[in-house]
């Protein structure tokens, strides 16, 4: 990535940053509920960025086109969650572009909602689809099913090792993408307690906000 396109992200996710803020103090968000406010750092954020790498477009340029393909091609292919986190998604997004939409920030977030709304159980399937899957989530819904901390470096090295080898003796590459190797019977590995939150991690205060808006600052 050149200089320009990462000045050019850094303003795009500032932007972002600036609207979910004021989202999520809003009664809007309070209507969400526990679980849809806990993901919705995430899945606003994902939708932010993924529509400027992908798409091309900062949050003022959000239109239908970007929408649909953020939300049925790119976010099913590339996010590695479990199934709870696409079920939110579309509620919490068409709770966001409502509110841009209200307060002014997008001209067209009232009809990019309802849009968003009518794409929920398209998101869902497609996320469910592992014929939709990268490769790099392929390994990485392996590892969360395998029950592999993935901040563990160590443990994530050694489930590669175990996958790539599992995936040469018992699966032809032309059937690896959609039918990765199964760690069922394998030992779960010791669960360590929860690391640290990252700046854009939600606040482990339950607040809703991005954790350097909220509790960081006050350590």
């Amino acid at each position: 990535m050149s200089d320009e396109d990462s000045d050019g992200e850094k303003a795009a996710m500032a932007i972002a940053d600036e609207w979910y803020e004021a989202f999520a103090r809003s009664p809007a968000f309070a209507r969400l509920t526990e679980l849809q406010q806990r993901k919705a750092v995430a899945i606003t954020e994902f939708f932010a960025r993924y529509t400027y790498t992908h798409v091309g477009l900062s949050p003022r340029e959000w239109d239908r086109s970007a929408v649909i393909e953020c939300c049925t091609e790119i976010l099913p292919r590339k996010i590695s969650a479990e199934a709870d986190f696409f079920a939110a998604t579309a509620p919490v997004l068409s709770a966001f572009l409502a509110f841009l939409g209200e307060k002014g920030h997008l001209p067209n977030g009232r009809e990019l909602s309802e849009l968003v709304a009518e794409l929920e159980d398209e998101i869902v399937a497609r996320a469910e689809d592992r014929g939709n899957w990268g490769p790099s989530k392929t390994f990485v819904m392996a590892a969360l099913d395998a029950g592999v901390d993935l901040k563990d470096e160590a443990a994530m090295n050694a489930f590669m090792l175990r996958y790539n080898m599992q995936l040469a003796a018992r699966i032809p590459p032309a059937r690896a993408a959609r039918e990765p190797p199964s760690f069922a019977g394998w030992p779960k590995p010791a669960q360590k307690s929860a690391p640290a939150a990252g700046p854009y991690d939600p606040c482990p205060c339950g607040s809703g906000r991005k954790y350097k808006f909220c509790c960081k600052g006050k350590r």
